[in-house]
């Protein structure tokens, strides 16, 4: 048995049509998820020092903490480590079909990417494309707060699912989705849930939700509620887009994102106002209905 050689691809050029887009299918799982770091205002902490050991001690103990027997059925972990001013408060979630094995590896890339991208910031969000983890790391106790900050907003690059005649359906649509999978998240003990809607005119709709299982179900719920409107704000009908935050996040596309869990078949018979208070978020990518790391407060 031999490999194909560079003289077969010569000479048969309609095998490289074939096998080279293969290969690429089969690397692609290999390449690490686009990291998308927030680094904190808190100030920095000096090389060598007390809070780098804590931190240190955090990095090597909260992925295993998140990913042990006793948590994997939610895959999520808080701790502090230290005492003032050196204190740290952490907490890490992997997405909720994962497994102890990728959840642990992915946190324990996040500490290294979090340091990497924030060289010794105090206080430090990691959030990755597809969100397969998170992690954020302070010397503020967020832990004491149900509050979900570090909130960005990213809109698919992909041409709008409908036109713009169309956009009172869109957000029928979109309700109906953010709103029956938010329903199935919050009724879950994992506080996760994903989603597919069918309607004959469109393509079907695929979403995820997830919330920190230690949020209670009225918590979940609430931390959701702005989701709708930052998504009909930000990502115009598209196919797609993710909006990541320290306590909950959600994500939509045209294609399945893991084992449906919910199947959504009829509409919403009503859609809620629109309320133009929403929370400061981060939009990334630049596109024409955003641009980068600009801060957008109270919807305006």
């Amino acid at each position: 048995m031999r490999f194909l050689s560079s003289v077969d691809m010569h000479c048969h050029p309609w095998m490289a049509m074939v096998i080279l887009p293969l290969l690429l299918l089969l690397l692609a799982p290999l390449a690490a998820a686009e990291t998308w770091p927030f680094c904190g205002d808190s100030g920095k902490f000096e090389s060598n020092s007390t809070y780098e050991a804590n931190l240190r001690h955090l990095s090597s103990t909260l992925p295993k903490k998140a990913a042990s027997s006793s948590t994997s059925t939610t895959l999520f972990a808080t701790d502090t480590h230290g005492n003032a001013p050196n204190i740290i408060f952490a907490l890490a979630l992997c997405r909720g079909d994962s497994n102890a094995s990728a959840c642990e590896g992915c946190l324990v890339t996040a500490f290294q990417d979090g340091q990497d991208n924030c060289p010794n910031s105090k206080d430090t969000t990691v959030y990755y494309n597809g969100n397969p983890c998170m992690l954020r790391f302070s010397n503020k106790n967020f832990l004491a707060t149900t509050v979900n900050d570090k909130i960005l907003v990213v809109p698919s690059m992909e041409m709008p699912l409908i036109t713009s005649t169309r956009a009172d359906f869109f957000r029928f649509l979109l309700f109906t989705l953010l709103n029956s999978t938010a329903e199935s998240a919050t009724d879950s003990s994992w506080m996760f849930a994903t989603s597919r809607l069918d309607i004959s005119s469109l393509p079907t709709l695929y979403c995820l939700m997830q919330c920190t299982p230690d949020l209670s179900t009225d918590d979940c719920a609430d931390c959701f509620k702005p989701y709708y409107q930052l998504t009909l704000k930000y990502m115009d009908g598209r196919k797609g887009g993710q909006i990541l935050g320290t306590r909950c996040s959600m994500r939509y596309e045209i294609y399945p994102l893991g084992d449906t869990m919910l199947r959504i078949s009829e509409l919403a018979s009503a859609v809620p106002a629109i309320n133009n208070t929403l929370p400061p978020v981060t939009v990334y990518p630049q596109s024409p209905v955003s641009q980068a790391t600009i801060q957008e407060y109270h919807g305006m």
